[in-house]
């Protein structure tokens, strides 16, 4: 075999192993997977919500989930802060606006919902716990994966 063979050989095979590489990448979950611990607060009263999970993908920004009945207006990020404004109806008219900033793995949230005449501001405080996959439901909140 010449040099040139075996030099073209050489560097098919290198793109092969790329090739496999990067596969392997993509197969790799695409998300991350945070725990909320939430606060509700209405009328001046502050009332804890149940611990969740959720597995974002990393252009969603700590969004919260958007109904059927409603869609997201606007989604801005602007370094660790995304900010957001969510409008819904019919059947029930109402609107989401909020933040949340990330600091490496814990981020911190605030959004106010209307609808009804009524005001509710939900303050959220949440943990990356590691990869996850956005096409799988999240495990239970307080339980391992």
């Amino acid at each position: 075999m010449t040099l040139d063979r075996l030099a073209v050989r050489r560097t098919g095979f290198a793109w092969l192993v790329v090739a496999a590489v990067a596969a392997s990448a993509a197969a790799q979950p695409k998300g991350e997977e945070w725990e909320y611990t939430m606060t509700m607060e209405m009328q001046g009263m502050k009332m804890p919500l149940p611990p969740s999970k959720v597995c974002l993908r990393p252009d969603e920004g700590h969004t919260p989930e958007v109904e059927k009945h409603c869609r997201l207006k606007e989604r801005k990020t602007s370094g660790a802060t995304t900010t957001f404004h969510i409008v819904c109806g019919p059947p029930e008219p109402g609107e989401i606006k909020g933040s949340f900033t990330q600091k490496g793995n814990r981020v911190e949230g605030r959004y106010t919902m209307k609808q009804g005449g009524e005001t509710m501001t939900v303050l959220a405080d949440g943990r990356r716990l590691g990869a996850c996959d956005p096409a799988k439901p999240p495990s239970p909140a307080g339980k391992k994966s």
